[in-house]
């Protein structure tokens, strides 16, 4: 193979890794979103996912963390408006954690 050969194949093989990488973040956010209301018995009437402004906790995230802006009702349709972290410092997405901050 040429060396223009190995590259492209080279960059081919790093863009269906991030990409992948990329897929599964969203697809994990998702669920460990989903079963965070379920478990406190929220319907999830919003959500917005952060990236720079993160509420309550700035400075506080890993880039491993995920951090959504929610709007929830919950089992006595009170309507709560927060935020919601995923994942922990270490392991991200890989732990179930989930923390919530309420406005």
């Amino acid at each position: 193979m040429s060396e223009l050969a190995l590259t492209l194949v080279g960059a081919a093989v790093a863009v269906a890794l991030f990409m992948g990488i990329f897929v599964w973040e969203q697809r994990r956010s998702q669920e460990l979103l989903q079963r965070w209301a379920a478990k406190q018995g929220y319907s999830l009437l919003s959500q917005e996912a952060r990236y720079w402004r993160l509420g309550p906790f700035s400075g506080s995230t890993s880039k491993y963390q995920r951090v959504f802006r929610v709007r929830i009702r919950d089992p006595w349709g009170q309507e709560r408006t927060g935020w919601v972290r995923l994942g922990n410092w270490w392991l991200g997405l890989l732990s179930d954690q989930a923390e919530e901050r309420w406005e």
